[in-house]
């Protein structure tokens, strides 16, 4: 399986991702036997899509992925390939039309971002910047703007990026009362759906431009977070303190970094990513688990997915 370039990502080099693999005693070529077994174990699932009946729908890459993200466990990797596709059925506002040409997709990228930075860090971690791109706050709609960010991070995992954990710049400088009143209601189902459907390993938080009534977003978001991930979450001041714990040659140029891109071009880049990946994005909405073909005996029954959240998923991985 090799790993493709593209103009908005570029990938750890050849040595750090050896390094990924040895942290998780594995290698290319065990991974390819570990992807083989996966798959082998996805056909016999019923209730799950066959990853053989259309390759260019369940992508190699996403379970290569997910084995990445499970610490190279094939068992926790089975829970979270069976999460992924049966929590898809119970939040369409999250995984139905999935069209970045739609007027509420197109609506969501005008006034915000939730985008990966092109270049990793040297542990091979990929930085995201999270931002409200203006302050209007009437056509705001929360649910499309964390639907546009699922749709970016699949697109990572199944087909663009390998990392090894996320950082993420949450940046609130047009962020306004109005905006965290419409989003505090939902903040909480948002995070814990997205743990549900995916095994994210979050290395730090950074949060800039934090005004006292974004505070109760940032007391949700932490308290879904393990004790010694709360711990790696930073306000800073300003733009210049993220620099001493990100490299300036990643972020951007009005990040204070020597990126040569303005944030504003790297998002514009990713949305032409998005846009020219519209056939696959669509095709993914389909893809999503037959609980009427379950098992009795599976021990990954999501069907209540407000009970499912609540259980011992709800805390993200760190280490």
């Amino acid at each position: 399986m090799t790993e493709m370039e593209t103009k908005t990502l570029i990938l750890p080099s050849p040595s750090t991702i050896n390094e990924i693999y040895s942290e998780l005693d594995t290698s290319e070529e065990k991974m390819e036997l570990d992807i083989k077994i996966l798959k082998e174990w996805m056909q016999k699932q019923p209730h799950l899509p066959n990853p053989d009946d259309d390759e260019k729908l369940i992508d190699e890459k996403r379970i290569k992925m997910f084995l990445i993200m499970c610490k190279n466990s094939l068992e926790k990797t089975k829970v979270k390939l069976d999460q992924h596709y049966t929590i898809k059925l119970s939040i369409p506002e999250h995984y139905s039309k999935w069209d970045p040409t739609s007027p509420e997709m197109v609506q969501a990228m005008k006034l915000s971002y939730f985008v990966p930075l092109p270049k990793p860090t040297h542990e091979g971690h990929r930085v995201t910047i999270q931002c409200v791109r203006t302050e209007d706050a009437d056509n705001y709609v929360f649910k499309d703007h964390v639907k546009m960010y699922i749709m970016e991070l699949d697109l990572r995992i199944a087909k663009l990026d390998i990392y090894k954990k996320d950082v993420i710049i949450f940046d609130a400088k047009n962020t306004t009362m109005n905006h965290v009143t419409s989003i505090l209601p939902y903040f909480k189902k948002a995070i814990e759906s997205l743990l549900a459907a995916y095994p994210l390993r979050l290395h730090e938080i950074h949060f800039i431009n934090v005004k006292s009534f974004v505070h109760p977003l940032v007391n949700v978001g932490l308290s879904l977070l393990k004790k010694k991930l709360a711990n790696r979450a930073f306000n800073h001041k300003s733009v210049e303190e993220l620099k001493s714990y990100i490299d300036p040659s990643i972020l951007p140029l009005d990040y204070g970094g020597t990126y040569p891109k303005m944030s504003d071009e790297i998002v514009d880049d990713w949305h032409d990513e998005m846009m020219k990946h519209r056939e696959w994005f669509i095709a993914q909405s389909s893809i999503v688990a037959d609980n009427s073909k379950r098992p009795k005996n599976s021990n990954n029954d999501l069907d209540n997915f407000e009970n499912a959240i609540e259980g011992s998923f709800r805390k993200l991985e760190v280490d």
